[in-house]
């Protein structure tokens, strides 16, 4: 059984040479070494159109934590580090210090909570290696007291009896393991698997990093269902229309066939598939678990044996998140404007409102703070049952 106390000791005392070895020194003098602080602004300076939103603070941390992470990594630069004379000269706890880390990589993690056996001490999973490890974090019981989290992004090191955070605390209130492979993926289409994303981040961590920016966006509900993008993509040769009429809406545009599942074709769910005959596949998309769950098993009825979990699934906010960061545009349903209607000038209007409403509301829900809604109503135009409507649906 643990001895916390025991434990916290360690880790205060790790801390404390840390905090005067690594924050006061060390960061400075590595920086100034083969050129690192120029790679890593240079590194940084091709996202300034995501990192111009942050505090400077925030960007000279996050700057800290780059660093700490290219010393102290698995082969890092510690081990060149160690001959040089102001590291010789150190005093030996400083000395030992260093020499304990070099034999004990640091890395970061993406992980859940499991527990919380004592304060600030958090039994952790790491999503993408499964382990489970100890953590002593007093930031991550902060962040927890503005918010809850369902994943959890840090730079972890060992001080021998557990593993500590080091720099900013990355807490993602609608990103879920799904959401951090589908953003792997769009930044290296050559990534397959777990290890292909640890890979990913040692290498390079900062579009990792930068995910902060989207760290506060909610997961959006309709009532109880949870709004997704959930797509999956099949080789097909043929499809036979007369025998899906029954339980689907059958339309035909050019080459691409749209199937919509009857009952399940509108909002939330907009569960369709589109075969398109030319590529000779088929995609089932839906904006919901339970409508792609019902898509696939109504085609499967009809003779098919396409699986019941999506290939991708997505939450909005990393969408939004991902093509921000990525400066692209993420399209996983090109079929899709292929059926869809003209909007009128005032649907249009009405759109345009709801965005600004939204927009005007994110402020508070980041903050945590409760929103004037007859105000930001009045200012957006949207009418106060509406505004009332969208707020109940994002709590």
């Amino acid at each position: 059984m643990n001895d916390y106390n025991e434990i916290r000791k360690v880790c205060e005392e790790n801390s404390e040479v840390s905090g005067k070895l690594i924050d006061e020194f060390l960061i400075y003098y590595a920086g100034g070494r083969n050129n690192l602080e120029y790679k890593m602004n240079q590194a940084f300076a091709s996202y300034k159109h995501v990192t111009k939103r942050f505090q400077k603070e925030w960007i000279n941390r996050l700057k800290a934590q780059y660093i700490a992470h290219r010393i102290f990594k698995k082969d890092g630069l510690i081990q060149s580090l160690m001959e040089q004379p102001p590291i010789k000269d150190l005093e030996n706890n400083s000395r030992e210090y260093l020499e304990f880390q070099a034999g004990n990589p640091w890395r970061f993690s993406f992980s859940t909570i499991k527990a919380n056996p004592a304060e600030n001490f958090f039994i952790m999973e790491d999503v993408f290696s499964e382990e489970e490890f100890l953590l002593y974090s007093p930031g991550v019981k902060e962040t927890l007291l503005e918010k809850q989290a369902l994943l959890w992004f840090n730079l972890i090191s060992f001080n021998g009896k557990c593993w500590q955070s080091f720099g900013p605390i990355g807490a993602y209130s609608s990103f879920e393991v799904d959401d951090i492979f589908f953003f792997a993926t769009e930044l290296n289409h050559k990534i397959e698997d777990e290890q292909d994303i640890l890979e990913s981040i040692e290498n390079n961590p900062i579009p990792y990093m930068l995910l902060l920016s989207g760290s506060s966006a909610p997961i959006i509900f309709d009532k109880n269902e949870q709004l997704i993008h959930a797509v999956s993509e099949y080789e097909m040769d043929s499809i036979d229309t007369k025998s899906l009429a029954d339980s689907f809406k059958v339309e035909n545009n050019r080459d691409v066939y749209r199937l919509s599942l009857k009952n399940w074709n509108g909002p939330p769910h907009f569960a369709d598939a589109y075969f398109d005959e030319k590529k000779h596949i088929i995609l089932l998309s839906s904006m919901t678990d339970s409508g792609f769950m019902a898509l696939a098993e109504g085609l499967n009825k009809c003779g098919y044996n396409f699986d019941s979990e999506p290939a991708i699934r997505v939450n909005l906010s990393m969408i939004d998140t991902a093509s921000e960061i990525l400066k692209r545009k993420i399209i996983l349903n090109e079929y899709e404007n292929m059926f869809s209607k003209e909007q009128s000038p005032e649907e249009k209007e009405k759109f345009e409102k709801l965005n600004h409403f939204l927009k005007l509301l994110l402020p508070d829900i980041n903050a945590g703070t409760e929103p004037d809604i007859e105000a930001l109503a009045a200012k957006a135009g949207v009418d106060i049952e509406t505004a009332r409507s969208i707020i109940e649906q994002l709590m």
